[in-house]
């Protein structure tokens, strides 16, 4: 899972905990970062510094929101492990 991906879905929990719809706008308040850069993050470009927001997006939830989130996050490498690993199986030859 693309980094992009988890900051919408962190964003969503949060807009979830809070009861109500967060704009990109005040979201990028929240963290203290600009709207331009948190639609950078949302978007996948300026990775760096995205894992500094993420970071600040976790700080807005509890410990077990925040264990949910890294297991999305743990399910999602486990997911790409498994499809690089069938498909180096398919390259080989090995069934």
């Amino acid at each position: 899972m693309e980094l992009k991906n988890i900051i919408n879905r962190t964003h969503s929990l949060i807009e979830a905990k809070e009861m109500k719809k967060i704009s990109q706008s005040n979201m990028a308040k929240k963290i203290g970062v600009s709207s331009r850069t948190y639609t950078e993050y949302t978007r996948g470009t300026n990775e760096p510094l995205a894992m500094k927001a993420l970071l600040s997006l976790l700080n807005h939830l509890n410990d077990d929101e925040i264990v949910k989130v890294v297991r999305m996050w743990e399910d999602a490498i486990n997911e790409i492990k498994v499809s690089k690993w069938q498909k180096m199986k398919r390259n080989s030859g090995i069934y």
